[in-house]
């Protein structure tokens, strides 16, 4: 009985998270491919609030920066999203810090149905936000959703270690 209220109470606390709630919001929403300067907006200050008060793991992004090869980044996001809000500008500044060239990060924002005008929702099987794709050669070698298994900079270490051999 202790395993099943246990379940049940995950299950909960992963539909409440950005799991596309009812809630209003009343912020405007980035949609589809965005400029990173969107983040930058007035209507979305919470982003740039967190990525200029974000601390890293500096050894961590010196590993990522030695191993970061030829590996294209993309991140499907909700601006009105608090997972997205604390995730998205951490993993930005950790790919800054580690010179990962911005145009190897693309910025996708998804409204509160995760779908997608275009198909690419579906072709990613997007469910929760943010999910940060690594690709390489157009191939998925890993990827991050809504929170990270240990962090940011953890896991992006554990993703791209996995590709070089690839």
């Amino acid at each position: 009985m202790r395993a099943f209220k246990r379940a049940l109470f995950v299950g909960i606390v992963l539909l409440v998270g950005c799991s596309g709630s009812k809630e209003v919001a009343t912020e405007k929403m980035a949609i589809g491919w965005v400029d990173r300067s969107v983040l930058n907006e007035p209507e979305h200050q919470a982003f740039k609030t967190t990525f200029d008060t974000v601390h890293v793991d500096e050894q961590f992004v010196e590993m990522i920066s030695e191993i970061k090869g030829d590996v294209d980044i993309t991140v499907f996001f909700g601006s009105w999203c608090k997972d997205s809000k604390r995730e998205l500008p951490h993993f930005l500044k950790v790919a800054d810090k580690a010179g990962i060239s911005p145009e190897r990060i693309k910025l996708y924002g998804v409204d509160r149905t995760k779908k997608s005008a275009d198909g690419l929702t579906e072709k990613y099987n997007i469910q929760l936000v943010p999910t940060i794709i690594f690709l390489k050669s157009g191939v998925e070698i890993g990827r991050i959703t809504e929170t990270p298994r240990t962090t940011i900079e953890g896991d992006m270490v554990t993703i791209l270690a996995g590709a070089r051999g690839k």
